[in-house]
């Protein structure tokens, strides 16, 4: 792309933007520049809030999954899966 198709593009862009942000504060009866200012650092908190949330759930959920499944297993099978993806490991960094 050159410099004046990006250039025309963030217009249009922009243009987007406005209109849509008047479509949305006509429906509402708070000023939009008030809304607008507390929208994004609300919506930043939560979203690296939950992202965090999201992480700490899934690792819990491995965790007790994993947990489930050592008990099903003997403890030399499990050994000897975790020391072949070692030696896996191992062989595959090599490689590069």
């Amino acid at each position: 792309m050159t410099d004046k198709d990006i250039k025309s593009e963030i217009n249009e862009l922009k243009a987007r933007l406005e209109s849509l942000s008047q479509a949305g504060g006509q429906g509402t009866a708070q000023p939009a520049t008030s809304a607008a200012s507390n929208q994004p650092a609300d919506a930043e908190n939560t979203g690296a809030g939950g992202f965090l949330q999201d992480i700490m759930k899934q690792a819990e959920e491995l965790m007790s999954g994993l947990d489930l499944q050592l008990k099903d297993v003997p403890a030399k099978t499990a050994l000897m899966i975790f020391a072949l993806g070692v030696l896996t490991g191992r062989m595959l960094s090599k490689r590069d």
